[in-house]
């Protein structure tokens, strides 16, 4: 049987290499099973042997054991240093925020001597004492384009009562051995070339190599899974039903009565997180959230859910990436690229995710957008609204005044929408924590500009009302104006999404598929110029026309003002971008930073 090489983007050099990997898994008619893999890996170079002489293990201790049973450092030379007790740590991993608890824990093969060109052994045996989800066996193994698979290798017996299927790319392979009870299944790959991360790559899920060895036939299935286990926990107790009663009875319509409901989750429902035993898969019981004031989002799902059928609205749980992940591969699926829960109310054809609880009613954070979801209680696809520039807005309006000294005095007001608005309410989530001066430096020095003011933005958790920035500020001097000379236009404390784009200069070109945004951002300014100075001539309108991207700039003096109007637009069918559109954005890019470089030329009197 021959190996696959797969072949990728721009190659990278790495620290370390996995030369051999052997993956046993062996499982029983109750979807438990014991993997045994051997592993080696090679040091290639110093940073190598510094900062990743050693093997990590995890497992989830409420339903695995983990034990290393065998290590050793294959020296260049030949020496041969063998397992010792203290090469090997246990820490509990995961997250540590006081938001999400679980009980994955990493074991840790910490190996000594380690040198360029030392070859790292390990064997590990994992036990799983129960299946993932009650009753259901699923397996998926992601491996992943910046790393060197020499020569790997996976290995599954099972009962063929289990009926596994098989869904896999990249890898070759098949059944090996079948008997009257048992088929023995072996895949395997060489990836010869790692290639380097691309900022703002969508998750290697998406395009890189996977096996999945599952008894779902596909992402429905899944989909029936969970709402076996979720929809026993949707309970409409005697307190969820006066509430949600009590909360919509001014209510005149199903969208108003389903908004005060939403806006009660997402407020008072804090997030809390536990994936201990089969926490990550099954909700928690309605009544028992209702009670506590805390869950996670298959919580949040099912709370919601109760309250609104309590008022005569249905919903539905549906499953969906949280992140960069776009696509459900058809055929045999595992949970994998799905992470996370949000409903759906089919009469409205509305999306909400309770869990982002500063996103205000109707709309939906960027990481959600345009992603296929699984509706479980209606056991077909959906899809998240697609993300519109005219629905993700930034309008700003700067005045500044020119002063004789070369001092700038200016205002901002702006206003925003849509994922432009909420990445600005996450972004300032705990208010303006920072000293004020503090926070106006860190605007200003964005764009190499130093001065003092003061910003007010609406409250975060203020849902109802328009997101505002509202800024004072003054610049030290920008240009000597007692002699003659040229100045470029100020930037000031804006919001600066069209003048960020000019801190970056883009990737040249990519291999991979880029996750985009469709916005409009604009740019109003206006600067009075003072009478010490006569301006000789001032920047060139622009215009910039591509298929996905727009970028216009128009520049008038009128007496002694200067009213320059940006406007960028960029405008994509899926927020899964082609590699062929980067040229697009290194094109824009450049025509935005020769624009904000161009200066207004001037003569001291």
């Amino acid at each position: 049987m021959g190996a696959l090489h797969l072949a990728y983007a721009e190659a990278i050099d790495l620290p370390v290499v996995q030369e051999k990997m052997r993956r046993h898994i062996e499982v029983d008619a109750k979807g438990r099973y014991t993997e045994t893999v051997e592993r080696i890996s090679r040091v290639m170079n110093e940073y190598g042997a510094d900062r990743i002489g050693r093997h990590t293990f995890s497992h989830k201790t409420s339903k695995e054991t983990l034990k290393v049973i065998d290590a050793k450092v294959i020296q260049p030379d030949g020496k041969v240093l063998r397992l010792e007790k203290d090469w090997v740590k246990t820490t509990r991993s995961g997250e540590n925020d006081g938001r999400s608890f679980g009980d994955e824990h990493s074991t840790v093969v910490v190996f000594p001597q380690v040198m360029v060109g030392s070859r790292l052994y390990s064997k590990y045996v994992l036990q799983r004492l129960k299946a993932e989800k009650p009753g259901e066996f699923a397996i998926k193994l992601n491996l992943s384009p910046h790393m060197v698979y020499e020569d790997s290798q996976t290995t599954l017996r099972a009962p063929k009562s289990l009926k596994l299927l098989v869904n896999h790319r990249g890898l070759e392979g098949g059944i090996i051995h079948e008997t009257a009870r048992h088929v023995t299944y072996q895949f395997r790959i060489k990836q010869l070339v790692a290639h380097k991360p691309e900022d703002d790559a969508v998750d290697y899920e998406d395009f890189a190599p996977y096996l999945i060895f599952t008894q779902a036939p596909d992402y429905l299935e899944i989909g029936r899974q969970y709402l076996r286990a979720s929809a026993p926990k949707v309970r409409i107790t005697p307190e969820i039903r006066k509430l949600a009663m009590q909360l919509t009875a001014d209510a005149s319509s199903d969208m108003g009565k389903a908004k005060i409901l939403y806006d009660w989750v997402s407020r008072n429902i804090r997030y809390i997180s536990t994936t201990v035993g089969d926490g990550g898969f099954v909700p928690r019981d309605s009544a028992y959230i209702f009670s506590r004031r805390f869950g996670d989002c298959k919580d949040h799902a099912v709370l919601l859910e109760a309250m609104l059928r309590a008022v005569g609205i249905e919903s539905t749980a549906a499953l969906i990436n949280l992140g960069e992940a776009f696509e459900l591969n058809p055929g045999p699926a595992a949970n994998s690229p799905i992470n996370h829960v949000i409903t759906y109310i089919p009469s409205l054809d509305l999306y909400l995710d309770s869990t982002a609880q500063i996103v205000p009613f109707g709309k939906l954070d960027e990481d959600v957008l345009d992603k296929p979801t699984v509706l479980v209680a209606l056991s077909r696809y959906g899809r998240t609204p697609k993300m519109q520039a005219a629905d993700n807005t930034e309008v700003a309006r700067t005045e500044l005044v020119l002063n004789a000294d070369g001092e700038i005095e200016g205002t901002t007001k702006a206003t925003m929408s849509g994922t432009l608005e909420i990445n600005r309410r996450f972004a300032y989530f705990a208010g303006l924590t920072n000293r004020m001066d503090t926070t106006i430096n860190e605007l200003l020095l964005r764009f190499n500009e130093i001065g003092r003011g003061h910003l007010e933005v609406t409250a975060s958790s203020k849902t109802d009302l328009p997101y505002r920035w509202d800024a004072q500020f003054s610049l030290e001097p920008i240009a000597d104006l007692k002699r003659s000379g040229a100045f470029m236009i100020p930037v000031g404390a804006t919001p600066g999404y069209i003048a960020e784009k000019t801190l970056h200069k883009p990737l040249d070109k990519r291999e991979f598929p880029f996750v985009c945004e469709s916005v409009t951002a604009e740019d109003h300014l206006t600067l009075k110029l003072p009478e010490t100075i006569t301006v000789e001539s001032i920047p060139a309108d622009v215009t910039h026309l591509s298929a996905h991207v727009t970028y216009t700039a128009r520049y008038q003096q009128v007496d002694d003002t200067l009213r320059v109007d940006r406007k960028l637009v960029f405008n994509y069918p899926s927020r899964k971008c082609p590699p062929a559109y980067q040229s697009e954005v290194v094109e824009a890019s450049r025509v935005i930073r020769a624009d904000f470089k161009s200066a207004v030329v001037y003569r001291a009197k």
